[in-house]
């Protein structure tokens, strides 16, 4: 097709259309092989080989008006380290399906055009052409579409050296320019490569063609141009270590300004740091002694790595033993009125069940020796549950033997207490949930049918009432029950922020009917509380508010609050299973959870009542708990880490000649800095990489001009909002310093790139006459590049055996090394780096698909050939099971014919730990306390999600920013999240006994016992600009219930959870405790889905590209051995159903094409989801 016949008078050959072409005159979309309308022939030529013409699919012109080159807007986002997005050389959606630039060679130094040309084909759907036009034919510039200008003997290129736009002259033999020119021709950018001669200019070509984005060796985990981008931001902001240090060395020449006249004498120079290096200490007191100068200086570094920070509060301590007060009231209270009286003891010890007989047995030894009757009884009951307690060891035992009809077992409802009527906190449910699972233990115990034990609330009497009933029906046993309990504050430092009722211990004897002692015995959980809140809390507490004035920042600013808080505790307690599937009796698993949850949400009172912020990411919260049996009294060791300013610092405290003293503090603030932009980079021929790069960053001043500016807002408003270009080029140098000095040396180095300069500019366009240049020294040396293949252990190789293990749960250097092995033996796994935790765990992904060999490939291609969906797992890190599961499916996908053909049509991205952290905590823990929910390894390591956080400019967490990456680099059909919960009851004891309470939602309690395997949500799109949306997910549905029911062992696991959760909690609270069921699985439906703003499925992605996105929910926490075979094989059935429902549409790539003046569009699309028959047939019809 000639595009030039149509009639120039139609359109405006310089109308820009910079959107998608919406106006331009498309044909329907065919699926053959180069069927693009407008599209006459391609001719490709083979080097020493023949020419091939393809015919396309050319139609006659049609009348009307043709519109303009679409995506020919200035490209003003684009530079150096966008080349190859939407924001660069391409256009279009999410995936890019447009070229918007236009190649214009000059007349040498261009023999690498054709690669620069292929690779813009290769990372889009679509192309425009013509393409390439000689700069010797272009006419009005401006008028152009952003044109990337290649070569030597290229007049455009030298209209901009002409205009002082880009430095050719400076360059020497060999060396090359990239440079991004904004406004190179009146709005209209430029991209240049070009070189002092034609050698430079192809090794520049090179560089963009072959090794963009990435500095020098290729791959998704060699250093890129963005990643220079991101480091330099974080130091100039002051996130990254060096950048602190740097700026502190900058903050601490300015305090010795202020100091100049004071006549100072003698001074402490405190400079308060993240990731201090080890020689920090001795060149800030070098530097001091300078700013200072005075030789009596004394320096010390407070290094805020978290993992490092000072001890601010520490203790061992020996709690009062239940034990011995038990034994204290025993013997001076009950003891003396034994002679002669028949002595009923009844007391409550929150003590193991063996050791509770012993001390029966040996108290009424003490009775009957002392005198008392022959009839004398002593009864010691569990503090803990103490209805349970009551229920199988007095009520069943009366049982054994007996024809039992029916037992019904009365609780009374849970209203808040007299004293606190207006109590939040509670559920009405709690004395229920104080006995689970007691029908199913009486069941198995007498040899009951389960439905033969139930239960009925009530709203008056007695907390508990047993009766039981013959064949008949005729009662034959009636009995009541009382837990002792006391109200305490739920924080001491708030005591009106809420009060709760603490199930407590207790002694009652009675000599010859008449009460001898009726007293309350603390327990061991109780005094540790006491303690903790009465002492550990306050002294945090007072220590955040003195660093910060009264008034802590909330969010993550001047996050964390403190280093870690760890708690170790070995205390005498019940601590066994119940024989029901998970469910354990365990005291310290709920003094686990109330310190972990409890100080969370202190800290979010703290802050809301502070400022009326919470204060989240406080710090690193470790609880470990060693349980004992013998009775023996509780030790515990509390040690709180901290730091000595309120955020990075350089304090300076001195004395003057006159014996007065004095301080000056400076903050090194993280400031709200631009993030630099890459502009212009150096190559040269026979050197891989970048000799040089250049940024651009915009500033707010020139001078450094602080104290001025204090007139106007508060020191912390000026040093986080403005920045000079003083301090830029200051920081620079510093930064060089220290690494000169071999401090932070693989800070800002990476392979593959020399020497930096950044452009400080107070102008918000490009401007050389308001800049001052920062420049840094290639004096660093860059860490070693990652390297998958150092995870596998020495001299390994693949024999066939199984690699994944469902025995325990997998920490991240286990799963890790899988990762690496299945990489090693199969060619279709591609393992790669993916990212770094806030403690420096790298994270590890793999992609399968059939094995490439190309040395260049597309992922834009990759996921518009074939559907793609990403398993994400592990991002509450107690929730064992999903790392397990994905990674099962991985080996299965590799090993496993029937499962290896789905990766001809389907990519897989494997994420096995989203929060590495967390998980490497939890898995410690385990090694101690196997049966615990471990909720200390739940979040990031500072009590905040792992992903909070992910789309700010400095995220305190590295990792949050995975699961964007990874979505953004594969745009997938569907992304996953797998998760967990508690396999058993949650308890907390100080919260109105039943978990999950945080942040005070206390509706979470109905994650509170084991539900069985389910989805917490189902997510889905509903709106005609998706209309296929709906269905596909319903589908989806459909097949996940397919999957888990597959499973009997499953089934049978879900429906006897299902059931439980019936009777404990959706029969008298059925708003909290809902069962909605799908196929017999519990999936909790919306009520009507989302019009897609927020993301397909709900998850937050683009439903033009993802459809879908799901979570589960399986009862991990914390399962290990043949449950965690169980729980696994269900969340493989998940991974597994969904991969199905992609493998098994009939996917189709869609070809289009447009004419415009001058030229036709082409693209290629994958309908998102897959077009059904019927959709296909009518838009066949409609084509006819």
């Amino acid at each position: 097709a000639d595009p030039d016949s149509a009639d120039p008078d139609s359109a405006d050959p310089d109308s820009e259309d910079p959107d998608d072409d919406a106006t331009a005159e498309d044909d329907e979309p065919s699926s053959d092989p180069l069927a693009y309308p407008g599209l006459g022939s391609v001719e490709v030529r083979i080097s020493g080989g023949p020419t091939i013409r393809l015919e396309g699919r050319a139609e006659p012109d049609r009348p009307g008006p043709i519109s303009g080159r679409p995506g020919s807007g200035a490209k003003d986002e684009l530079d150096l380290s966008s080349v190859y997005t939407t924001d660069g050389l391409l256009g279009g959606g999410p995936i890019p399906d447009r070229i918007d630039i236009k190649l214009v060679p000059g007349n040498a130094g261009v023999d690498g055009l054709p690669e620069l040309a292929g690779r813009l084909g290769l990372e889009s759907t679509g192309l425009i052409i013509p393409l390439v036009e000689p700069a010797s034919s272009v006419e009005r510039a401006s008028s152009q579409p952003t044109m990337v200008l290649a070569g030597t003997e290229n007049q455009l290129t030298d209209q901009l050296a002409d205009s002082g736009l880009i430095d050719v002259e400076a360059l020497g033999a060999g060396e090359g320019l990239i440079q991004f020119v904004p406004e190179a021709f009146g709005s209209k950018p430029s991209f240049v490569i070009t070189g002092a001669d034609e050698i430079g200019a192809e090794r520049a070509l090179e560089q963009v063609a072959i090794t963009f984005p990435n500095l020098s060796e290729r791959g998704k985990d060699r250093p890129t141009v963005d990643d220079v981008e991101k480091e330099l931001w974080d130091v100039l902001a002051g996130y990254a270590p060096i950048g602190q240090a740097a700026i502190g060395l900058y903050k601490l020449d300015r305090i010795g300004e202020v100091l100049a006249d004071s006549s100072v004498t003698a001074a402490r120079v405190l400079m308060s740091v993240e990731k201090a290096d080890p020689g920090l200490a001795q060149l800030v007191r070098n530097r001091a002694v300078i700013a200072l100068g005075i030789s009596d200086i004394e320096v010390t570094i407070d290094d805020r790595d978290v993992q490092r920070a000072e001890v601010i509060f520490e203790e061992h301590i020996t709690l009062p033993s239940e034990v011995d007060s038990f034994w204290q009231l025993f013997r001076s209270q009950v003891l003396p009125e034994a002679p002669g009286q028949t002595i009923r003891v009844e007391a409550r010890l929150s003590e193991p069940p063996a050791l509770r007989t012993a001390m029966e047995d040996e108290a009424g030894r003490m009775l009957i020796d002392a005198g008392a009757s022959p009839d004398t009884e002593v009864r010691i009951l569990s503090a803990f549950k103490q209805g349970f307690s009551w229920l199988e060891e007095v009520v069943a035992p009366r049982l054994d033997g007996l024809e039992v009809g029916e037992i019904v077992i009365r609780f009374r409802r849970n209203d808040p207490p007299e004293d606190w009527p207006q109590q939040a906190i509670h559920t009405p449910l709690r004395w229920l949930h104080e006995i689970f699972p007691i029908d199913e233990v009486l069941a198995r115990d007498l040899g009951l049918e389960l439905d033969q034990v139930r239960f009925e609330q009530v709203r008056e009497g007695p907390t508990y009432t047993v009766q039981v009933t013959d064949a008949s029906g005729a009662p034959f046993l009636t009995s009541t029950f009382e837990p002792k309990w006391v109200l305490r504050p739920y924080f001491d430092r708030f005591q009106d922020y809420e009060h709760v009722r603490v199930t407590t211990g207790w002694l009652n004897a009675t000599a010859g009917g008449e009460t001898i002692v009726d007293e309350r015995i603390v327990t061991d959980p109780e005094a540790f509380w006491d303690h903790y809140q009465s002492t550990v809390l306050p002294a945090v507490y007072d220590h955040v508010m003195d660093l910060h004035d009264g008034l802590p920042q909330g969010g993550s600013t001047d996050a964390p609050f403190f280093g870690e808080l760890t708690v170790e505790m070995s205390m005498s307690e019940p601590d066994y299973r119940l024989g029901i599937d998970n469910e354990i009796h365990a005291p310290m698993d709920a003094l686990h959870e109330e310190i972990f949850f409890g100080t969370v949400e202190f800290f979010d009172v703290l802050g809301r009542n502070s400022r009326g912020q919470g204060l989240t990411f406080p710090g690193r919260i470790i609880p470990i708990m060693r349980p004992k049996q013998d009775g023996s009294a509780a030790t515990v060791d509390i040690s709180v880490t901290g730091f000595a300013t309120s955020r990075p610092a350089v304090v300076v405290t001195y004395q003057d000649a006159a014996g007065d003293s004095g301080q000056v503090r400076l903050d090194i603030p993280k400031t709200s800095l631009e993030r630099p932009s890459a502009r212009m980079a150096k190559v040269q021929a026979g050197v891989a990489g970048l000799t040089h790069l250049g940024l651009r960053v915009r500033i707010d001043t020139d001078a450094d001009v602080r104290d001025s500016l204090l007139t106007f807002g508060t020191p912390r408003q000026v040093d986080r909002s403005m920045v000079s270009a003083e301090q830029i080029v200051a920081v620079m140098h510093e930064v060089e310093g220290l690494r000169a000095a071999g401090l932070y040396v693989s800070a800002l180095a990476f392979d593959g790139l020399g020497s930096i300069e950044v452009w400080a500019e107070w102008t918000h366009e490009q401007d050389a006459d308001s800049r001052r240049t920062g420049t840094l020294a290639a004096n660093g040396t860059p860490a070693p590049l990652p390297e998958w293949r150092a995870l596998l252990p020495n001299d390994w190789s693949y024999s066939g055996d199984r690699v994944v293990q469902w025995d325990t749960p997998i920490p991240p250097p286990e799963g890790h090394e899988m990762l690496a092995k299945l990489g090693d033996a199969f060619s279709e796994a591609s393992v790669y780096k993916v990212g770094e935790s806030y403690l420096g765990k790298d994270l590890w992904a793999m992609d399968l698909q059939p094995a490439i060999t190309a040395t260049h490939w597309s992922h834009a291609k990759a996921t518009t050939f074939k559907p793609t969906v990403v398993y994400s797992a592990r991002q509450h890190a107690n929730e064992v099971s999903s790392t397990s599961h994905v990674l099962r499916h991985a080996e299965l996908l590799l090993t496993d014919p029937e499962q290896r053909k789905k990766l001809d049509k389907v990519n897989v991205v494997i994420h096995p730990f989203t929060n590495a952290d967390g998980a490497q905590l939890a898995y410690d823990l385990y090694n101690i306390t196997p049966d615990y929910i471990l909720h200390a390894g739940y979040l990031g390591s500072l009590g905040q999600d792992a992903t909070s956080g992910g789309n700010g400019d400095h995220p305190i967490y590295p990792e949050s920013t995975v699961r964007g990456r990874l979505w953004s680099t594969w745009l997938p059909d569907v992304f996953l999240n797998p998760h967990g919960y508690p396999s058993h009851q949650v308890v907390q004891l100080f919260s109105e006994y039943t978990g999950l309470v945080r942040r005070g939602r206390v509706t979470e309690r109905n994650w509170g016992f084991n539900k069985g395997w389910f989805m917490p949500g189902f997510g889905y799109v509903d709106s005609p600009e998706y209309p296929r949306h709906k269905d596909a997910a319903f589908e989806i549905r459909d097949y996940i219930t397919r999957g888990i029911n597959s499973n009997r062992d499953v089934f049978d696991l879900n429906q006897r959870s299902y059931a439980r959760y019936e009777r404990y909690g959706a029969q008298f609270d059925p708003d909290v405790f809902r069962l909605p069921m799908t196929d017999s699985v519990m999936i909790q439906m919306p009520l009507k889905g989302s019009t897609g703003g927020g993301g397909g499925g709900g998850g937050g992605y683009n439903p033009r590209i993802t459809i879908w996105s799901g979570t589960t929910e399986a009862p991990d926490e914390t399962a290990y051995g043949p449950y965690m075979e169980l729980v696994a094989k269900a969340g493989l059935s998940w991974d597994q159903a969904i991969l199905d429902y992609l493998y098994e549409a009939e996917h189709e790539v869609k070809r289009s094409g447009s004419r415009f003046f001058g030229g036709v569009s082409i693209k290629m699309n994958r309908p998102r989801p897959a077009e059904t028959e019927e959709e296909e047939d009518e838009e066949e019809e409609i084509i006819s």
